[in-house]
């Protein structure tokens, strides 16, 4: 795998399925995770799993389908 460190990686869906094994896989690359959905409950046990395990991550709850909300996580 590449190596990702000192790199953030925006995962949107990240609170289930392939989101999330996307997320644990980037993590596990070195990347900084930015774990976004629009359930806050999956991204909150994502990104407390991630540090837990050493990893940088955050969530943030967003619906993709409004561009102001996608735009402001972006930023």
């Amino acid at each position: 795998m590449i190596d990702l460190k000192d790199k953030v990686a925006i995962v949107t869906g990240a609170g289930r399925g392939i989101g999330r094994d996307i997320a644990l896989a980037l993590n596990k690359a070195g990347a900084t995770i930015v774990a976004a959905d629009y359930v806050e409950e999956g991204v909150k046990a994502l990104a407390d799993e991630i540090a837990a395990a050493g990893g940088k991550a955050m969530h943030v709850t967003v619906d993709v389908s409004d561009a102001e909300q996608c735009g402001a996580l972006v930023k």
